[in-house]
């Protein structure tokens, strides 16, 4: 078997497109770890509650929401701090995302221009996405302090989602707070009259109990930091390449194997006494060795370029690596010693590194998709180490158990399928010849 070994090491020293994904691959594996991604929004379960401006009354706010938020769109011709009031006080009710624009230019002797709103309406209706808009009247301040707070805004409903019963009864809520405050303040209708009105709301909501939002980490849902979800999303990157390079390693061994059966070795094999398990064993071992190599430039690469920001130490990164590679590696060559051809076995071996990393959530979170897909994805070896990346970034101790069950689940079924295969084929082969 050693033999064996041997000359199969020495055939992938020939290939020069060996050296392509034994050397290049890891490369841009390392500069996907030494990229800085901002990648947090993307895994994030709400959104930030705050006001957020828009730079022109034209922009679209379809875009601010993509996971079910009530859209508001705010036309503000007031452009006051209490009406920013208003609207800070409704973001952070943590169901409206209030998009404003401010449209102070639109104002003409202290009105704002109607036709401008049916414009922006109308086009608001048929080219945007909102759940309503929301129109601040120019004289907003003046109109609460003189007891006339339903006149200082308009909400027009553009769709029928039953939140707009909930948007409107915070504007109301708001607004008869304001007017219930506004006795205790001089009613003369300038600015400072508004501000002192401003100021004693902000003592009342200081009094208010805090509302504390605490993340904490249940059955199979780690809580990330911010830095630690964008430190995944580049492990994510690094991993998709380095699965190339490990599903091309096992397709050159595979490509060897095909080529002895061609030419007859494997009935040599067969002769000399060695079984089919063992033959196979000795291309596994293979696979074991160029995994290793693989992973050590990896590593040689992670200092020479200088990465240390892993989020874990070092060792158990490159152990994921090293772990990860041995499944890609023997899948790889389990496909193409039984496919027999290797234009084929390198189709489907290329066809699963695709679908295995978009469907483990490697390239985007799939926490958002269908349950079906979910599912699918636990049968994506990549998705057991990037919950092994979330597991060691909370110091889960469990993790290496898990990950090393695994990986021996994953190879031992390669083992015997391959083995069983093998039989199998040279079985029809013999009967055929």
């Amino acid at each position: 078997m050693i033999t064996m070994i041997r000359s199969s090491i020495k055939l992938l020293f020939r290939a020069k497109a060996f050296w392509f994904f034994l050397l290049i691959v890891p490369f841009l594996a390392t500069l996907m770890l030494k990229s800085k991604m901002d990648s947090s929004m993307a895994y994030v379960t709400g959104f930030e509650q705050k006001v957020q401006d828009l730079s022109s009354a034209d922009e679209k706010v379809a875009y601010f929401g993509g996971k079910g938020e009530y859209l508001l769109k705010v036309y503000d011709a007031s452009d006051s701090e209490l009406s920013s009031y208003l609207l800070d006080k409704i973001a952070k009710t943590g169901m409206i995302l209030a998009i404003r624009a401010d449209v102070t230019n639109e104002v003409k002797n202290g009105v704002l221009d109607k036709s401008f709103i049916e414009e922006r309406l109308a086009f608001d209706g048929e080219e945007d996405r909102m759940g309503a808009v929301l129109v601040i009247a120019p004289d907003f301040d003046d109109l609460v302090l003189s007891g006339r707070a339903n006149e200082a805004i308009d909400l027009y409903a553009l769709s029928d989602d039953e939140r707009t019963k909930a948007v409107e009864g915070t504007l109301n809520l708001q607004l008869s707070r304001m007017e219930s405050f506004k006795k205790y303040v001089s009613v003369s209708g300038d600015q400072e009259t508004a501000n002192d009105l401003l100021d004693l709301l902000k003592g009342v909501d200081e009094n208010l109990p805090k509302k504390e939002i605490v993340s904490i980490s249940g059955s199979g849902k780690e809580a990330l930091t911010k830095e630690q979800t964008n430190l995944k999303t580049n492990i994510g990157y690094s991993f998709v390449f380095l699965t190339l390079a490990y599903v091309f390693c096992g397709i050159f061994v595979a490509y060897n194997a095909i080529t002895e059966q061609k030419n007859g070795v494997t009935v040599r094999v067969d002769l000399s006494g060695t079984s089919q398990a063992a033959y196979f064993l000795a291309k596994f071992v293979t696979v074991v060795v160029t995994t290793v190599l693989v992973t050590a430039f990896a590593v040689l690469y992670g200092f020479i370029m200088g990465v240390n920001d892993f989020g874990m130490e070092r060792v158990k990164y490159y152990a994921l690596v090293f772990l990860m590679g041995l499944i890609f590696g023997s899948v790889s060559m389990l496909i193409g010693i039984l496919a027999g051809d290797v234009m084929s076995s390198t189709i489907a071996a290329f066809t699963i590194w695709c679908m295995s990393s978009m469907l483990s959530g490697m390239y985007f979170p799939i926490k958002y998709t269908t349950v079906g897909l979910k599912i699918l994805s636990y049968a994506m070896p990549q998705k057991w180490f990037i919950t092994a990346v979330e597991m060691i970034f909370v110091k889960d101790n469990n993790v290496f158990v898990m990950i090393i069950c695994v990986t021996v689940a994953y190879i031992l079924a390669i083992l015997s399928i391959g083995a069983l295969g093998l039989k199998m084929k040279r079985t029809e082969e013999w009967g055929t010849n």
